[in-house]
């Protein structure tokens, strides 16, 4: 499930690393997709939490936040490791991305209906394999769903997406 939020923000990403000209490669905005998504799914499996609720608070997320710099270093090895690029490079990709891709769901947490303290908590009640009555519906506005805050995907959608959380 993480891995399709993250594919959400590809266009962004892909946007931000060529006007930076940070960019190492054609594959580098799925190399930091790839790299994030087992490095949140990992976290969510420990009942780490705090980037999730971070990336949905619906506030900004800021370079010096603490879970930009935890997560900054695990990003930066996997993207040494996956790009073959220096710690630098990988430190300057990460620093821009993690922002970027926080910010991005941030703003569609703050610019949907409902309070952003319950699509938060609800977005990782459902990651963490709970549901809740409104889990479908808000999750599914974030995911493009229709209009009017109910989302495009039943409880049963979310729950097949969320399996993929924990492969």
């Amino acid at each position: 499930m993480i891995d399709q939020l993250l594919k959400m923000a590809e266009g962004p990403l892909k946007e931000v690393l060529a006007n930076s000209g940070m960019s190492e490669g054609p594959g580098t905005a799925n190399a930091i997709e790839e790299t994030l998504s087992s490095i949140l799914q990992s976290k969510a499996q420990n009942g780490d939490m705090a980037a999730i609720k971070e990336m949905f608070s619906g506030s900004e997320t800021h370079n010096d936040s603490p879970v930009v710099q935890n997560l900054a270093g695990d990003l930066t090895g996997g993207l040494m490791d996956k790009l073959g690029i220096s710690k630098e490079q990988a430190i300057g990709l990460a620093m821009t991305a993690l922002p970027l891709v926080m910010n991005y769901f941030n703003k569609k947490v703050d610019s949907a209906p409902g309070a952003n303290n319950d699509i938060m908590n609800s977005v990782a009640d459902a990651l963490q394999g709970g549901g809740g009555s409104g889990a479908a519906d808000i999750l599914g506005s974030l995911l493009g769903g229709n209009s009017g805050g109910k989302g495009g995907m039943d409880l049963g959608g979310l729950m097949d997406l969320g399996k993929g959380l924990f492969k």
